[in-house]
């Protein structure tokens, strides 16, 4: 039986959807003893004790909580947005690795579906990450050398045992105290500065993004510029999208698929998942902001020129983020 070992990072309200990502590891992982690590503000709130009791059947399931608080002050001091959160756990998935036992770990976000078995890349590095589609866009404004990687932080594999052997943890808090300016975008522009070189690009089938599957790959690339900088080949992203591992349910002008109307790519496999865990009926009312009213509105143009008018818009934005 193989061994797997999954780290969460969430609050209390994200518990749900934490449940969801959960059901489908198990689901497409069977025949393995999975452990999953669970960084949040209570080990008693309600949402883990039905978490607890739905899983209980499963003998081969094993759940340890994590206080990863021991690093807020630093946070706290330095100002860093909770982004709507009563906890700084956007955060601990930067350090939460020293309070690990095990050699290797996935971290995943909330919003990330498990799609087939997991297999871990064979990396030298701490870390192996997958390259983020805004990856052309942001470095600049995320204060990051544009020859430097942006990866997204959706999902992670980390040897632990590496992890701490290169002190990690330490040159993320280092970073984090002698930063200049604020995240852009949280946990991704510090994990990308302060660990560039620990860092090891992994396949995106790891990460896949919904936007690939939404805009079409060729059209992702005309939007977001990335055959500009050092980034996958459009035929990795193809081949990716037929083997996926992860898959992040970011949001968009499509909606994340756990709220109401929602347009997203994979709302019924992320149907067949929620019915699957504890919160069979979990919702949220979806909120669509002017911009991508606007944007929704702009699909009916042909395909090049809503990318071009997309690509402008994405640089205009970028620019005036980074004055």
């Amino acid at each position: 039986m193989n061994d797997i070992n999954v780290l969460y990072t969430c609050d209390d309200a994200y518990l749900p959807l934490t449940g969801i990502s959960i059901a489908s590891v198990i689901e497409n992982n069977r025949d393995s003893a999975i452990t999953f690590y669970i960084a949040t503000e209570s080990n008693k709130s309600e949402n883990l004790r039905k978490l607890n009791e739905f899983y209980e059947k499963y003998e081969n399931i094993d759940f340890r909580f994590l206080d990863c608080t021991q690093y807020d002050e630093v946070l706290k001091e330095k100002g860093l947005d909770r982004w709507g959160s009563s906890s700084y756990y956007v955060y601990w998935k930067l350090y939460a690795y020293d309070l690990l036992d095990c050699d290797h770990v996935w971290y995943l976000d909330s919003d990330v579906i498990c799609m087939n078995k997991i297999s871990d890349p064979d990396i030298d590095k701490p870390i192996g990450a997958v390259l983020d589609s805004a990856h052309a866009c942001f470095n600049k404004v995320a204060h990051i050398d544009e020859n430097f990687y942006f990866f997204n932080t959706g999902s992670l594999f980390v040897d632990v045992k590496k992890w701490k052997e290169n002190k990690c943890t330490q040159k993320i808090i280092d970073h984090i105290r002698n930063m200049e300016h604020m995240p852009l975008m949280c946990d991704q522009d510090i994990l990308a500065a302060a660990l560039q070189k620990e860092i090891e690009v992994i396949d995106p089938k790891y990460d896949y993004l919904v936007g690939y599957d939404y805009y079409g790959v060729h059209n992702s690339f005309e939007m977001y510029s990335l055959d500009r900088k050092p980034f996958y080949k459009e035929s990795q992203i193809e081949q990716a999208r037929e083997h996926v591992v992860f898959y992040h349910c970011l949001g968009g002008v499509f909606g994340r698929p756990w709220e109401v109307d929602n347009d997203s790519p994979i709302k019924e496999v992320f149907d067949k998942y929620r019915s699957m865990s504890p919160w069979p009926d979990f919702h949220t009312k979806r909120r669509i902001s002017v911009l991508f009213r606007a944007e929704k509105a702009l699909e009916i143009l042909p395909k090049f020129l809503y990318n071009r008018i997309h690509n402008f818009a994405m640089r205009l934005y970028v620019k005036r983020l980074g004055k």
